[in-house]
């Protein structure tokens, strides 16, 4: 006789909710059956109970939606962390001074007793924020009290180090003090067995840093500070004059921060968004209108919208460091560490005029982001996000015979992206198409057609890391864990791999997101990013900066030069000093291109801005191009559009989108020379047609698009 089949807890649960007249579906049964306390199998709940627990369940959703704000309004140092399923974590934020005037303070985040805790439960469970909010006023200030007795040895060892750091730097203290004082503002300690191990580990060296800013020479720092950190920051007379707060939204991909930053962007009376892409860009600055703001787009080829906006979505290496506004959002700021455009971040961060800066990135730019603050004199305030829905790694390769409907296949280059597509067409998929080389409108189409369906695979490189609305990606398949970088080939860091693994499983589209390699060499180094290992600190932690044309001037008219390759090799040696905390951002690509403009006789300012038009410098055609629009300048000829063959190969075609893109750029600077407009734009246009029409009808097999056509003949 065959066993009875025991119902899951989950089952009963069901049951009862239906019982209630609620649709199961209606209802979050895990999350039901955690706050039960209940077993995977073998539990059992009356009714009457479910329905409390549904009722209770309710009441925090909606304490933590509403009820969690106003109590910190009411209680400031109380500290809310709100998960997924609406679970509460409290903490308790004391300030401990190490001075005492005051102008140091150890912060520590401290649990609230069992009184205070029932408080609080008591005040979701009515959704009342004043529920006897007095006896927790008490109960939490005897937690800080509790908490400041239990420190009172770590934190007296904390302060005679601090005095003795004192006497060593003398005269100098005001010194030693501004510079430990804004290391603690955004520093947070918790309280627990390893503090007293944390405070003496993470502040040694921002004491010994503190010292040595005290101890260093007045007239020697006043040198320093000419051609390093004093005088860069100080060019941006705007943003100096505003008392900037920065806000560090740091959290993985899918985590909610920069949409929490939008926000914030949006509720501004004025405000400005500065995008990694001019994808990023025009997909935010499409939402700013979706919300009524009269709202603009700059970018470096083109201005949209209103003419005297209050909210702008611009491309970084447009971001406008003299009008003050009073939020700034500056996305993917781990970018400060790209050698090519790190610069515009660089710029953003320490120039961009706003009451209120906020960054978003991942935890790898934290130490940037704090020495930035610190060296501007500025509050930093650390945001922690956490992901949404959780990132598993596939222990088993997934070859590309093996890929399904959802994947991405990631690869790292032009030639491997158009290997794997040609592998999986031939398998029977659908594949849409994502690369570098392909222009923004390009990409936006081919992410559109697997979203919708009409591609049920996407084959792309690491463009995928920023800018694209992917929906429906259920998994990340590695085709290879290294990458040629411009330099040499090398395996992807910890940092590059996250971002790339994140952008599967969207929250709201997926409630799992999945990594994978197609072999099994690339599956340790997944698990190590995927398991939260820092990337390998740079060998190299300065600032990208690269000079503008006050610079350029400025040492032309030193050096009585009009050679823009000479300017900036001068440039470089004089301010990139053994110690400056600054390094050149790809001077020597920019060197090459000012070897071909010094062959026209221009002003050394629009040389300049020729050598940094966006162009593919390893392109010997587009060079030549380049080379020829600066002798038409330098002669008052007018540059017509391009001609091009548009059935010409599809690295044709690129290459025409890219070319049509830097005569858009350069008629912004230079409107009087570049001024056929109207057909650059069709040619532009066209391209990109034929570039989406070729990717569109290689993206299934040949012998089913022959089957179609002879069907359609019949």
């Amino acid at each position: 006789m065959a066993r009875k089949r025991v119902p899951s807890t989950i089952e009963i649960l069901i049951e009862a909710v239906a019982r209630l007249g609620l649709p199961p579906r209606s209802v979050d049964i895990e999350a039901l059956r955690a706050h039960l306390g209940l077993p995977e199998f073998g539990g059992y709940v009356q009714d009457a109970r479910v329905a409390r627990a549904l009722r209770d369940m309710r009441a925090s959703r909606t304490f933590a939606e509403t009820g969690v704000a106003a109590l910190r309004k009411a209680l400031p140092a109380l500290r809310a962390a709100v998960s997924k399923d609406h679970a509460i974590t409290w903490s308790l934020r004391v300030a401990v001074p190490l001075l005492d005037d005051g102008r140091l303070d150890l912060r520590i985040d401290v649990p609230p007793d069992a009184a205070a805790l029932n408080v609080l439960k008591g005040m979701a469970h009515r959704n009342d924020p004043t529920w006897r909010l007095d006896e927790l006023r008490a109960a939490l200030g005897e937690v800080a009290a509790q908490a400041s007795r239990s420190l009172r040895k770590p934190v007296e060892r904390l302060r005679e180090q601090i005095r003795l750091d004192l006497v060593e730097v003398g005269a100098d203290a005001s010194a030693y003090i501004a510079h430990l004082d804004r290391s603690l503002r955004s520093r947070q300690f918790d309280l627990d067995e390893n503090l007293d191990r944390s405070l003496s580990g993470i502040l040694a060296p921002v004491r010994k840093r503190a010292k040595a800013v005290a101890r260093e020479d007045s007239r020697l720092r006043r040198l320093r500070d000419r051609v390093g950190f004093g005088a860069y920051i100080e060019t941006f007379t705007a943003a100096r004059r505003m008392n900037r707060r920065i806000l560090f939204h740091m959290g993985p991909t899918n985590s909610g921060k920069t949409y929490a930053a939008l926000k914030a962007l949006t509720g501004a009376e004025t405000g400005t968004y500065l995008a990694p892409l001019r994808l990023l860009a025009l997909e935010n600055y499409e939402t700013l209108l979706e919300r009524g703001l009269r709202a603009g787009m700059v970018t470096g080829e083109e201005v949209l919208g209103e003419a005297n906006p209050t909210h702008t979505a611009r491309t970084i290496e447009t971001a406008d460091l003299t009008r003050p506004v009073d939020v700034a959002v500056i996305d993917e700021i781990q970018m400060l560490a790209d050698p090519d455009r790190g610069w515009a971040w660089t710029n953003a961060l320490f120039g961009i005029p706003a009451k209120t800066v906020i960054v978003c990135g991942s935890d790898d730019a934290l130490a940037s982001v704090r020495r930035a603050a610190e060296a501007a004199d500025e509050s930093l305030e650390v945001i922690p996000f956490a992901r949404k829905s959780p990132l598993l790694l596939l222990e088993e390769p997934v070859p590309l015979e093996k890929v399904e409907p959802g994947d991405a296949v990631v690869a790292f280059s032009r030639r491997a992206v158009h290997e794997n597509r040609e592998i999986l067409v031939a398998r029977g998929h659908s594949v849409a198409t994502i690369y570098g080389a392909l222009s923004p409108e390009v990409r936006r189409a081919e992410a559109a057609r697997f979203r919708s369906g009409e591609a049920n695979v996407l084959v792309t490189t690491d463009a995928i890391g920023m800018g694209l609305n992917l929906g429906p990606l259920k998994r990340i398949v590695f085709s290879a864990v290294r990458k040629y970088d411009g330099v040499s080939e090398r395996a992807l860091t910890h940092s590059e791999i996250r971002q790339i693994a994140g952008r599967a499983g969207r929250y709201g589209h997926q409630e799992v997101g999945y990594v994978a390699a197609t072999d099994e060499t690339g599956i340790e180094p997944l698990r190590k990013a995927l398991g939260g290992a820092p990337t390998a600190p740079a060998a190299d932690t300065r600032f990208f900066v690269r000079p503008d044309l006050i610079a350029i001037r400025s040492v032309a008219e030193e050096m009585q030069t009009q050679r823009l390759h000479d300017v900036l090799t001068h440039f470089a040696r004089a301010t990139f000093y053994a110690g400056s905390p600054f390094q050149p951002s790809a001077l020597e690509e920019i060197l090459e291109v000012a070897r071909a403009v010094d062959r026209a006789r221009l002003p050394i300012d629009e040389k300049f801005a020729f050598s940094v038009c966006p162009i593919d410098r390893r392109d010997e055609v587009a060079m030549g191009v380049l080379e020829r629009w600066t002798q038409m300048r330098a002669s008052g000829q007018t540059v017509p559009a391009l001609r091009a063959n548009l059935r010409g190969e599809l690295d044709y075609q690129e290459r025409t989108v890219k070319l049509a893109s830097a005569y858009l750029w350069l008629s912004r600077r230079f409107p009087d020379t570049f001024d056929d407009l109207d057909a650059i734009r069709d040619l532009r246009g066209r391209a990109n047609g034929m570039i989406e029409q070729h990717l569109r009808e290689t993206a299934t097999r040949k012998v089913e698009r022959r089957s179609r056509r002879a069907a359609g003949a019949r």
